[in-house]
């Protein structure tokens, strides 16, 4: 491309017709040969006569100057003028357009094959043989670039889209390369983050020519959930700025896809690379449950998408006591509180213990009984990450070796503690204003509940950390401590109205929700464990295209556990997969860290792409001519003769 001060030709040699302007000039005003004289004796009558329509000799300036102005404005129009063009690429020889064709380049796809095909048609102007490389590690292109006229490399770059996994480069630059040409420039549009084998390719290209990098000119922003006791999403971006709202869609009561929730996240925290800012998903149960994903509103791209898992779906619950002691007596069972508190919130099963351990529960709730035979059964499956929830009870406080328990959070004294009756040690208690930083932070306590009985444990150094609440005089009414990869809970008191009025308020409902939503759930680690072990493959049941859209999956195969467990990834486009009765959910997004570019000419993102004149200009040569027609139209018609004229 030539430039003239801010004005830019991407044809320049059609500004040489511009020599013709001055024939035509001279071809215009020209007038034509004087008449021959000859003398005829009748025009002595026509003497003193006017003629009212003389014939002009020469052609009007303003008309003259139309014509040209036409001309002109259609040659400049032909040579491709842009104003203030962006950066051009150097060199002149082969020229390789790398695009990154991740989910992170989705939100400026448009302008990316925009850019890529402005480079493609400058290359064809210049005669340059030209290679189209998207990093999508897909496969179907060959071991490297392959060169050739630009019009092969339009019809690709038409065909492009981004891919709901990571931008992907070769592993080997040096095969990558190994069949392109010496010396070649590159152009790189980038989607503006860090990857693997990025530094290498780079310095594979740099040493074969100039590298200009055209970064995206927004900030680049994902959303990625993390499993745990408290799930959570985290927002992360390339640069400070305004973070937009967090979505949550899913069906209404009528099964209508709609927005349920929108999240407001709080004030970012800088990191090493850019910002992130996590958002606990405290929503109701009922509304949590209906949740089918999580978006960033206005953002298009596959990792500004949450799907929606096991981990932040319906816990299953198991419900294992004594009914026969409560037959016929229904609404004084610790079980019928226990089911009315957890129903909205959880899939309860009920039984045995041999019979719920099957159903492979999240929680168990052993109300007032002990393990018996199964204590080695359960013991297993709470250091496999279960968790077990215990309540106290008449039955366990006659227990005589309940101190020996090995399936308890604290050694438990027997026969408990009894208040406000003539035997007591002391008037009902209260319930301690929770700590700030437990799990029943910020729950609000009513005035109203007492305990009026409880199982005290022994004293031990470590009740203190084990103790997630406790009444007014400082002992504990629930303790917690982990075994294994999971956690035993007790509650010290009873599960009905018998020892304390706390089932019968809303208080209660709240504190076994967040209890239940403590247990662990299926994350990555238990993924990997599960490939590792041999799990069947993962049955897609929807996927998300590069812009987070869902699609049907297709005729997309089942994924090994293995390659499931590494993450999104052409075999496996992040979407939602189930094996047997577990979902899990390959999300996209992550932490965004900004790439370097050293030894690159990098494009300031704010700089435009140039304003392309060639439209403009052929519109006014049109409207020149226009002119240059109505002009001669007026001066033929002032040439006719008057009617009626002697």
């Amino acid at each position: 491309m030539m430039m003239l001060g801010p004005l830019g030709f991407a044809a320049p040699w059609v500004l040489a017709a511009g020599i013709g302007l001055p024939v035509l000039w001279f071809l215009l005003r020209a007038v034509p040969p004087r008449a021959r004289e000859v003398v005829f004796p009748g025009t002595q009558l026509l003497f003193g006569l006017a003629d009212p329509t003389p014939v002009t000799q020469r052609t009007p300036w303003w008309l003259l100057a139309l014509r040209l102005g036409a001309v002109a404005a259609a040659i400049l129009a032909l040579a491709g003028p842009v104003w203030r063009p962006g950066p051009q690429i150097g060199g002149s020889g082969p020229l390789l357009v790398m695009i990154d064709a991740g989910w992170a380049a989705a939100p400026g796809w448009q302008e990316t094959q925009a850019r890529a095909a402005q480079a493609v048609e400058q290359a064809q102007a210049q005669g340059r043989p030209v290679a189209l490389w998207l990093a999508d590690g897909q496969g179907g292109r060959g071991d490297g670039p392959f060169f050739a006229e630009a019009g092969t490399a339009e019809a690709a770059l038409r065909a492009a889209a981004p891919q709901p996994w990571e931008t992907r480069y070769p592993v080997d630059p040096a095969r990558f390369l190994s069949g392109a040409p010496k010396r070649l420039d590159t152009l790189w549009l980038a989607d503006g983050a860090e990857h693997v084998h990025r530094p290498a390719l780079l310095a594979a290209l740099a040493a074969r020519g100039s590298v200009m990098v055209v970064p995206p000119s927004r900030i680049l922003r994902a959303l990625s959930l993390t499993g745990g006791a408290q799930p959570a999403l985290t927002l992360s971006a390339s640069a400070p700025g305004d973070l937009p709202a967090i979505l949550a869609m899913g069906p209404d009561p009528q099964g209508v896809p709609r927005q349920l929730a929108r999240l407001t996240p709080p004030p970012p925290t800088a990191g090493p690379g850019g910002v992130t800012a996590t958002l606990p998903i405290d929503l109701p149960p009922e509304l949590r449950n209906r949740v089918t994903r999580f978006v960033l509103e206005g953002e298009a791209s596959a990792g500004a998408v949450v799907l929606a898992d096991d981990r932040v779906r319906r816990r299953k619950v198991a419900l294992v006591g004594d009914a026969r002691a409560t037959e016929g007596q229904a609404l004084l069972s610790p079980l019928h509180y226990l089911r009315e508190a957890l129903a909205p919130s959880a899939d309860l099963v009920e039984g045995s213990l041999a019979d719920v351990l099957p159903a492979a529960p999240d929680v168990i709730a052993l109300v007032d009984a002990a393990p018996g035979a199964q204590a080695e059964a359960l013991a297993q499956w709470v250091a496999e990450g279960g968790t077990l929830i215990r309540f106290a009870g008449p039955r366990m406080a006659a227990m005589q070796d309940l101190g020996a328990d090995p399936l308890l959070p604290v050694r438990l004294r027997p026969g408990g503690r009894a208040a406000g009756g003539a035997l007591s040690w002391g008037a009902p208690r209260g319930i301690a204003p929770f700590a700030g930083d437990g799990l029943f932070a910020g729950l609000s306590i009513p005035a109203e509940v007492m305990v009026r009985a409880q199982l005290l444990p022994e004293p031990d150094p470590d009740l203190p950390a084990r103790t997630l609440a406790q009444l007014t005089d400082g002992t504990p009414l629930v303790t917690r401590a982990a075994m294994g990869e999971g956690q035993l809970v007790l509650v010290h008191s009873s599960a009905n109205a018998e020892w304390s009025n706390l089932a019968l308020t809303g208080l209660f409902i709240q504190m076994l929700d967040r209890l239940v939503q403590s247990a662990r759930v299926d994350d990555r680690a238990e993924t990997e464990a599960t490939a590792a072990a041999g799990a069947p493959h993962w049955q897609p049941q929807l996927v998300l295209d590069g812009l987070g859209r869902p699609q049907p999956p297709g005729d997309l195969a089942p994924v090994p556990a293995a390659a499931f467990a590494e993450g999104p990834s052409p075999v496996a486009p992040a979407g939602l997969y189930a094996a047997g009765e577990r979902r899990a959910a390959l999300n996209a997004g992550g932490p965004v860290t900004p790439a370097t570019w050293p030894g690159a000419v990098v494009e300031s993102s704010g700089a435009a792409p140039g304003t392309a004149l060639g439209g403009w200009l052929l519109a006014l040569a049109a409207l020149a001519l226009a002119a240059d027609a109505l002009g001669s139209a007026i001066i033929a018609g002032s040439r006719r003769p008057r009617r009626g004229a002697a």
